[in-house]
């Protein structure tokens, strides 16, 4: 009974912090969408995707095995392995773009994206750094750090598009202020772990960051194929729209993407902050996690079922009145990926079951099968048939099978 009590509080302390943090972009979406015109988010969300695919490899993904090791040193030293790898990745990426930043914009269709090339790297390295961080806290179950810090990324980034809007160019204004809100998390990360962990700074070696990188090397040879797979299946579709149709089609389906994973962000993320930290528990003491697995489904399945209708059958006049009748194009796709967006509902803050339970090669050839159908869906929508209604839709039914087989996997993980 107190296991369920502190779950729920928990959840409820994560969901009210990620509420408020992804309320603030739903505040300001319809600004930004009368100030910045759809080409201007087209190259924002090329970008945002490169650096995203880029920020996954970069870590080795050893961020996410500081929540296995029972002793504290081995977690904080598994922690600066992953910063290692950022770092290290980060500078190599930087001498890769420097003499090649104008054929890699060329090759994407996107020349206006040059400029912005340069600060690709540094943007994966606050974000490599950022997400170890954020293990490392949530490994602490300091889930009111947690929540303080996203809102404290979300202002940023709010406030930060809007002010900059008037002095930089429209691009510039969107990416420049993701960078500063994902700066200001890295800094308020960095001076909780000071003031309540720098202890463990007396106890740093070399030899035991090596050491802690061999123990879990299964994460970068599996997890980090594994993550980029997922990460194609979600930045893809921005790359190709872009490429085969225009940067105001790719502009309509980003801005459509971002709004309907609010939900997923603000509900999901609470779930999953909670469950990953539990089932970790679970598993480390029973070798099984089946309670809070389905307490965790059943909950997330009553949730979501209700707005995700909704959205199904008024989408298009939903998004006509809140950002503009300029963006009931946007409402139209989002329709049809009401359904896929419900499963992911549900299934992403369970998917930490891959990592938790080290079954990572399931996980990657999971992600591989879901790309082969992403990238099936959108030849044949776009450089075949040159539609874009036709390339969304069948993007959908390929995440919508996807994302089934990854429940059936998540279920037998917990029953295993």
């Amino acid at each position: 009974m107190r296991l369920q009590s502190e779950y729920s509080r928990n959840v409820v302390k994560v969901l009210t912090g990620t509420t408020v943090a992804q309320a603030l972009p739903i505040a300001v979406a319809p600004i930004l969408t009368r100030i910045y015109p759809p080409e201007a988010f087209g190259v924002y969300y090329l970008y945002a995707a490169l650096a995203s695919i880029l920020s996954v490899a970069a870590t080795g993904r050893y961020e996410l095995a500081i929540l296995l090791p029972k002793d504290e040193k081995e977690a904080f030293h598994t922690g600066l392995a992953a910063g290692w790898a950022t770092t290290f990745f980060s500078a190599f990426l930087f001498l890769v773009i420097l003499p090649f930043r104008h054929p890699i914009s060329e090759l994407l269709g996107e020349p206006a994206l040059a400029p912005w090339l340069y600060m690709v790297p540094l943007t994966v390295f606050i974000q490599g750094w950022y997400n170890a961080g954020n293990f490392w806290h949530n490994r602490q179950k300091r889930f009111g750090v947690l929540n303080a810090n996203r809102i404290s990324v979300s202002a940023t980034n709010a406030g930060s598009r809007i002010g900059l809007a008037w002095v930089l160019t429209a691009s510039g204004g969107l990416i420049w202020g993701t960078l500063l809100s994902w700066l200001t998390g890295l800094v308020h990360f960095a001076a909780v772990f000071w003031k309540k962990d720098r202890k463990l700074l007396t106890v740093y070696e070399k030899a035991e960051v090596l050491k802690q990188a061999r123990r879990f090397r299964n994460f970068p040879l599996t997890m980090v194929p594994g993550s980029l797979f997922n990460k194609g299946n979600v930045e893809l579709p921005a790359v190709f729209l872009n490429m085969f149709f225009s940067p105001a089609v790719a502009g309509f389906f980003g801005q459509m993407n971002a709004v309907l994973r609010q939900p997923l962000l603000v509900v999901g993320r609470a779930f999953e902050e909670v469950f990953k930290q539990q089932a970790s528990e679970e598993i480390r003491t029973m070798g099984h996690c089946r309670p809070v697995f389905t307490k965790t489904i059943y909950r997330l399945g009553l949730l979501g079922a209700l707005p995700f209708l909704l959205l199904f059958l008024f989408a298009p006049q939903l998004f006509a009145l809140v950002f503009g009748a300029t963006w009931e194009t946007a409402g139209t796709y989002a329709r049809y990926f009401a359904f896929p967006l419900f499963l992911q509902f549900v299934a992403a803050p369970l998917s930490a079951l891959f990592y938790l339970k080290e079954y990572t090669r399931w996980y990657t050839i999971r992600e591989f099968g879901q790309l082969v159908l992403v990238v099936l869906a959108l030849f044949i929508g776009s450089a075949l048939l040159r539609d874009p209604d036709t390339a969304l839709l069948l993007l959908a039914a390929a995440y919508t099978i996807g994302v089934s087989v990854r429940l059936f996997l998540l279920w037998k993980l917990a029953h295993k």
